[in-house]
């Protein structure tokens, strides 16, 4: 079984194409479970089956309410030692220390965390000054390298390997244990979207693509008639998703997001 989680497209490829390396038949989107209110999450093991979690690194760390979904779901069939654990996160470039926080979590639900694997693909984060998504040429050498980055992962899974594979970068410990935490603490607030009513077209995509389910679309002034547009709820987890996917990219970060780009995973 493998469940993922994905915001712009990167990790919802690798784990459907992991899925295919492995043979897997079994795969579970998070995004339904991150909204606010979303049944607890429920799965059974067969004996023997690896349990896979795919999902995007966010500054170093968990994407925010995926630790909380990992930690209560519900998970029967387990048996340490028979059902093999692993994560596999996409990063744009290192994941820090992100298996010891992903073991801590999934430790919590009484899951033995077996291995970490991780694997680069192109940017989406562009909200930190010098942040921007990759250059063409960047990106697709990522996109061209990752089939057989997933192979060699698969093979890894297949054998049962044991251990931290991810990439950590630099000053692991600071990004992981340090940064990241402010991240969630100050920077995953929604107050600095908007969207350009010049430029927006009322479509929905944003609302379409939010995983927490934090976009609503409302009329500016109930009392004229003229098209909907997205208002942010308060429940982000700043993963972009409603920026990139928008069409006209009429949704800003405050100045932030002035000069920079978008990206959706085009496989």
């Amino acid at each position: 079984m493998i469940l993922y989680f994905s915001a712009t497209g990167n990790s919802r490829y690798v784990a459907n194409t992991l899925a295919n390396e492995l043979g897997e038949q079994r795969l579970v989107d998070l995004r339904n479970y991150m909204v606010k209110d979303a049944p607890t999450l429920t799965i059974t093991l067969s004996e023997n089956e690896p349990l896979g979690v795919v999902f995007p690194v966010h500054s170093w760390g968990l994407p925010k309410y995926l630790s909380s979904l990992l930690e209560n779901m519900h998970i029967q069939g387990y048996e340490p030692g028979k059902n093999y654990a692993y994560m596999l996160s996409t990063c744009g470039d290192d994941v820090g220390r992100l298996f010891e926080m992903w073991s801590g979590v999934m430790e919590k639900n009484g899951v033995q965390a077996d291995a970490g694997y991780s694997i680069a693909m192109p940017n989406t984060y562009v909200l930190f000054p010098g942040f921007d998504v990759d250059r063409p040429e960047g990106r697709n050498r990522k996109l061209a390298e990752a089939p057989g980055c997933i192979q060699h992962i698969a093979a890894q899974i297949k054998s049962h390997a044991k251990g931290d594979f991810t990439h950590h970068g630099t000053v692991a410990g600071l990004k992981s244990k340090v940064i990241y935490p402010l991240f969630i603490q100050y920077t995953t607030s929604d107050k600095g979207f908007a969207a350009n009513a010049n430029t927006c077209i009322g479509c929905g995509k944003c609302q379409q693509a939010c995983p927490a389910g934090n976009i609503q679309l409302v009329k500016p002034n109930p009392t004229k008639e003229g098209k909907l547009m997205p208002e942010w709820q308060g429940r982000c987890l700043n993963c972009l998703a409603c920026y990139h996917y928008c069409p006209t990219h009429a949704i800003a970060y405050g100045t932030k997001t002035n000069g920079k780009h978008f990206y959706t995973c085009p496989l």
